[in-house]
């Protein structure tokens, strides 16, 4: 396997080898930093490594940015990034807060979509809430593995609502 990346200065993309299990937490950094400034957490705080105690994930809730008319907004959309979250929170807002989070692989599993869909979630929400609703941060919460949840998956993104987001998502829904 080489390790050198791929350089082409005619194309815009350059190809760097990514360790597998590194992948969910590089496709993160770099939908934050397609973001617009103050939309997500610094990637000092969402790309965390291992740690073999249980951390106190009370402090990293996301912003309530999200009004009921942006909600809203987001249900019209139509792109299919936009019907895998709505999927994402219609699953999640009947179990919320953290000690419900599912890893990417298990969400997946329960709304029968595959996982490398699941795990550009992150990736493709950046740009398109970049675009659409700037300064809104994500409307599901991305929780980073830790022991916490499994430590056999730490390098797995986990995926949940507040119950403040699970309560005002079930009444748009009606």
């Amino acid at each position: 396997m080489s390790v050198t990346p791929q350089n082409n200065s005619a194309s815009p993309f350059q190809y760097v080898p990514v360790p597998n299990e590194h992948v969910p937490a590089v496709l993160a950094f770099i939908a934050e930093r397609l973001a617009p400034q103050g939309s997500t957490a610094s990637t000092v705080d969402s790309v965390r490594t291992v740690d073999p105690t249980p951390p106190d994930l009370s402090a990293d809730a996301p912003r309530d940015d999200w009004t009921d008319e942006k909600l809203i907004d987001f249900l019209k959309m139509g792109t299919k990034s936009s019907k895998t979250v709505i999927q994402m929170l219609d699953h999640l807002s009947a179990n919320p807060g953290k000690d419900a989070a599912l890893s990417t692989r298990e969400l997946a599993d329960a709304l029968g979509v595959s996982y490398s869909v699941m795990k550009n979630v992150p990736t493709q929400m950046g740009r398109s809430l970049g675009a659409r609703f700037p300064g809104c941060s994500a409307p599901y919460w991305g929780l980073w593995g830790t022991a916490h949840f499994n430590p056999s998956r730490s390098n797995e993104m986990y995926f949940t609502v507040t119950p403040e987001r699970a309560e005002q998502w079930k009444r748009l829904r009606g």
